[in-house]
């Protein structure tokens, strides 16, 4: 009798062990996935159809002069055309891939904006009035000044490209594109202006206005 149970006790002891060893192989092996990922992995520009989460993206891209993201942003039918200004007449030049790009100005990079344009929220509102005669004092000349979201009608009727010696088919090309443009932004400090188009499920920049204002 006494030989039973301390065989019985022994199994009981053996058991415990083994339910013991297993429950510290469950945790210890649990799936690393399962802690918090520290690691912050920026949004593709097609993953989403906020447009003020893919201009965040746009605008992250052009301040780290990250090359690859901002071509994402380039279709690859329509281009981007680039709007200038370095006389009376505007220059407008399409480009696929934008360290192709030099501005007119000692052929400069389009990264070369992103110290001029600083972060600011987003508000969506018509764009405000603008006149020369208000810029002295360091005053930008718009009646409001800060970032400023709104639909393309305005910039559809702007007619650039028809004082920026172009081709017929630049012409043509152009014409095709503009139906495509959704969404304007206005960066007051500069007066730059970014033109976008939802094509294909992803934003894509279309149209950049990069001249200074009365500058002609």
């Amino acid at each position: 009798m006494q030989n039973f149970s301390f065989i019985l006790l022994l199994v009981l002891l053996i058991c415990t062990a083994c339910s013991t060893e297993q429950a510290t192989s469950t945790t210890d092996g649990a799936p690393e996935s399962a802690a918090p990922d520290s690691t912050f992995t920026k949004p593709d520009t097609s993953s989403t159809t906020d447009f003020h989460a893919a201009f965040a993206r746009f605008f992250e891209d052009l301040h780290n002069a990250d090359t690859a993201g901002l071509n994402q942003f380039i279709h690859p039918k329509y281009g981007l055309w680039l709007i200038e200004q370095p006389g009376a007449m505007p220059k407008m030049t399409q480009v696929f891939q934008i360290q192709k790009f030099g501005r007119e100005y000692k052929n400069r990079s389009f990264f070369t904006i992103a110290p001029e344009i600083e972060q600011c929220k987003l508000v969506e509102e018509a764009f405000p009035s603008f006149d020369c005669a208000d810029m002295e004092g360091g005053k930008t000349g718009y009646s409001k000044d800060g970032c400023f979201i709104w639909n393309a009608d305005k910039f559809k009727k702007s007619g650039y490209w028809d004082y920026a010696n172009l081709s017929a088919n630049q012409i043509k090309s152009i014409k095709d594109t503009l139906p495509l443009v959704q969404k304007s932004v206005l960066h007051t400090k500069t007066s730059f202006e970014f033109h976008f188009g939802y094509i294909e499920g992803q934003w894509h920049l279309l149209f950049a206005r990069i001249i200074y204002p009365c500058s002609a």
